[in-house]
């Protein structure tokens, strides 16, 4: 309820803070545009007064007259007329004909003559009043030209009387300054403050708002609410500050009567609490030795208590020392089971605590290693690795217990050695886990021996090597006999061939059909071959650069087949620069090539997805079935004759092992007769 009720008091405060500003902007729009309706009506009694023939006749005595005539019901308190050299002709402070000085300050109303429009200038001290004045200054036109000056002097006692026309409460400060900051009038003190500045704070702003509400210091020193408008036309301000003192003070009073009846309230809970407290203190007390009983796993009983709650309580230990004698029953039961497990398991099960000590050592471990449990309880666990990998094992451990992950799983690749008994080591995969516990952190080791797995996956490194190489050399070899081959069915041709029948030249050009397709096919294997043969390490690709490599490599079967191929925006990635550009270039041949009936269209973009790059290379083409998708990136697979369509089969295999190489994926989608569109990926980070 306390809390309720200072909240409460707070939202009152911030609404009355609220309407307090509402008010104020509202009061402080009002005067400002009474103040300037002031500088309008002195505008208008000046541009009524330029108007005089006085003027233009020169007769100055006639215009002294008529100036001060005007000034009865006027805000302004005297007229002058100046030349454009700044000599006063006129001043109707004075009688007419008195010496008069220059007007000061005439330089910034240089634009009145130029532009015609009237201007109002800050507080100053007059030349001739020898006191603070604002003057509004009109031009005098003679015909089409300006001729002089005329000014109208304002007094800041008038700019003082309109103020205090307001009627502000006595406690808020309302000031009027001029477009530079400088008091004009002001609510309090106005004869210690006139001509200065106003608070340092409302003069930065001034520079940079028209409107706005803000807390500062004022000039007497007192922290004040302030709301302040500024003209759009004279650049004139007037501000309202409230004192914070006596916005808060409502609220001070009713915070301390809060306080006081919370300090009420509080005694006599604390005397009730005293008397409830003694009877639950015994209640609680009561239960303190069954509590501590069945801690130590004994039986609990409890007499009847006093009190419903503890009562309860006593009941529901009661209750708990039945509960946990049979759970420790089936605890011991869970344990053994637990044991059988650990102990049946084909892995090697091991658990060490926070200093690399062991504490769980099963049967798969003794089988693994070579030593019995008994002897290796209380060991170090690096004392089952080859010595060469003891230095860095604390660091690794202590990485991965800084890193909060729970487990990390076997399977992922990594191999480590472990060193048996008689010295030997062999490869195993490990899976580690951590938990925290009362004792301290714990880690759990599970190893599974991979040195068949490992003796095998070497030999099938060195089968595919061997394959590779003998690909490589045979292509390599078969193209030097295929070459003379074709050398000498062309001779034949050209020197025999006027000697031949048809059937003999048909049987040439088939052999050199057969021979260029043969060698295709080889040269298709060396660059199959290559892909893994020659791996050249990864690095930063622009696929932008690829595509334009593809066109200017493709650009004769572009032009032959009339061909259009195009990119959106495409990513930079890491890989194999030249075995990129193979693979567009198998894609995008084969979106040219495969194509009846109009020009080939093909295009080439890419999107990021999770944390890999897809790209996809769609064409207009013939399509492939759906039945076929699964084998055509196998190597000498073709979907069509040497007649419909040349090739050898390759291409796509080798696009495969590229996308395979750059540990990506490659995919397609297609409809016969309208196209088809291959997808490939590559990760962000390799």
């Amino acid at each position: 309820a306390i809390v309720m009720a200072a909240v409460l008091l707070y939202d009152d405060y911030q609404r009355s803070r609220a309407r307090l500003v509402s008010e104020s902007l509202d009061a402080a729009r009002a005067l400002m545009l009474a103040v300037d309706a002031e500088f309008l009506g002195a505008e208008r009694t000046l541009r009524a007064l330029s108007t005089s023939p006085s003027i233009s006749h020169r007769d100055f005595a006639a215009f002294h007259a008529q100036g001060a005539g005007l000034l009865t019901d006027s805000n302004i308190n005297n007229i002058v007329l100046i030349e454009p050299g700044g000599q006063q002709l006129v001043n109707t402070a004075t009688p007419f004909g008195s010496p008069l000085p220059k007007a000061p300050g005439l330089s910034q109303f240089e634009s009145v003559l130029a532009s015609g429009r009237a201007n109002t200038s800050n507080l100053f001290i007059g030349p001739v009043l020898n006191r603070p004045v604002v003057r509004v200054v009109v031009p005098v036109r003679n015909g089409a030209e300006f001729t002089h000056y005329l000014m109208g002097v304002m007094l800041p006692a008038y700019f003082q009387k309109l103020l205090l026309a307001r009627r502000f409460g006595a406690d808020r400060i309302a000031v009027i300054a001029d477009a530079s900051g400088t008091v004009v009038a002001r609510t309090h003190e106005i004869d210690r403050f006139i001509g200065k500045k106003v608070a340092p704070g409302l003069l930065q702003r001034l520079n940079n708002e028209n409107e706005n509400t803000f807390e500062l210091v004022s000039l007497e020193g007192i922290p004040v609410l302030t709301v302040f408008v500024r003209s759009a036309t004279t650049r004139w301000t007037v501000a309202i500050g409230t004192p914070v003192e006596s916005l808060t003070a409502e609220m001070r009073r009713s915070f301390w009567l809060l306080s006081g009846l919370a300090a009420l309230l509080m005694m006599s809970a604390l005397g009730i609490a005293w008397v409830m407290g003694g009877r639950i203190a015994r209640s609680i007390q009561a239960l303190s030795s069954p509590a501590l009983a069945l801690g130590g796993g004994k039986g609990v009983a409890l007499p009847e208590l006093a009190i419903r709650e503890a009562n309860e309580v006593g009941k529901a230990i009661v209750k708990a020392s039945v509960l946990l004698a049979e759970a420790d029953v089936a605890l011991r039961g869970s344990e053994a089971r637990m044991r059988g497990i650990v102990e049946s398991a084909k892995d090697a099960i091991l658990t060490v605590d926070g200093d690399q000590r062991i504490v769980l050592y099963n049967l798969a471990a003794e089988k693994m290693f070579g030593w019995p449990a008994a002897q290796m309880l209380g060991e170090r666990l690096d004392k089952l690795m080859p010595a060469r990998f003891r230095a860095g094992h604390a660091s690794h451990i202590q990485r991965f217990s800084e890193t909060g992950i729970s487990s990390r799983s076997m399977g992922d690749g990594t191999v480590i050695y472990g060193q048996r008994a008689s010295g030997e080591e062999f490869p195993v995969e490990a899976s580690i886990s951590q938990l925290e516990t009362a004792e301290g952190k714990l880690f759990s080791v599970v190893l599974r021996d991979v040195t068949t797995r490992v003796r095998d996956h070497a030999a099938l490194e060195r089968s595919n090597l061997d394959l590779q190489q003998f690909a490589f050399v045979a292509s390599h070899d078969l193209k030097t006999p295929l070459r003379s081959i074709g050398g000498f069915m062309q001779l034949l041709q050209k020197n025999h061939g006027p000697n031949l029948d048809e059937k003999a030249l048909i049987l040439i050009g088939r052999s050199l059909e057969a021979t260029q397709r043969l060698e295709q096919l080889t040269d298709d294997l060396l660059s199959y071959a290559r892909v893994n043969s020659e791996p050249r390490p990864h690095e930063p690709v622009d696929c932008q650069v690829v595509v334009n490599d593809v066109v200017q490599l493709l650009d004769a079967a572009i032009r032959d087949s009339g061909a259009s191929v195009t990119a959106g925006a495409l990513p930079s990635v890491t890989g194999d620069r030249t075995q990129l550009v193979q693979l567009l270039m198998n894609l995008v041949g084969n979106g040219i090539k495969y194509c009846r009936r109009h020009a080939p269209v093909v295009h080439i973009s890419a999107e990021k997805r999770d944390q890999e790059w897809i790209f996809s290379v769609a064409d207009n083409g013939i399509g492939i079935d759906a039945r076929h998708h699964g084998k055509i990136f196998e190597v000498f697979k073709r979907l069509h004759s040497q007649k419909e369509y040349p090739g050898t089969g390759i291409g796509l295999a080798v696009c495969r092992r590229v996308i395979e190489r750059h540990h990506g994926r490659i995919w397609l989608a297609s409809t016969p007769g309208e196209g088809t569109t291959f997808y490939f990926s590559i990760p962000v980070h390799l």
